[in-house]
């Protein structure tokens, strides 16, 4: 993938989801209140958060030389983003009427391991190609 273009829709992503995660829950959308009705697609929305975050992190890395510290280094990050938000969200509870829960945690780590595992899917199923890289030639 275009590494400018990862970083833009990483960029993107990480800010709606930020803004998502820290809006006040009395200015959601009151025409949408159809799908408060679901059970658990919090959760749900939880893990495809939390997903394409690890998912648009992990292109970031030099995976074609460090595949497994890469996807260490998504796993710890984005668990930690997972936590910062959890936190935020009970510090911030009188302001933005919502509250850190531990099941939220668990529902960002779920979409967090499905990333990582569509990663080394696709990466094994060789939909993307390692680089090669050249060895320069030194001028003598």
């Amino acid at each position: 993938m275009n590494r400018k273009l990862n970083i833009s829709l990483f960029a993107i992503w990480s800010a709606l989801m930020f803004y998502g995660i820290l809006l006040p829950a009395d200015s959601m959308p009151k025409d949408l209140s159809f799908f408060f009705n679901i059970p658990f697609l919090d959760k749900v929305v939880h893990s495809i958060m939390f997903g394409g975050f690890s998912f648009f992190l992990f292109w970031l890395f030099s995976w074609e030389k460090h595949f497994k510290a890469s996807m260490i280094k998504v796993f710890i990050i984005a668990s930690f983003f997972g936590i910062i938000t959890e936190v935020m969200q009970y510090i911030f509870a009188s302001i933005i009427n919502r509250t850190g829960d531990f099941r939220d945690f668990i529902a960002d780590e779920v979409g967090i391991l499905l990333a990582l595992l569509l990663c080394y899917f696709i990466i094994k199923k060789g939909w993307v190609k390692k680089k090669r890289h050249r060895k320069s030639k030194k001028n003598i």
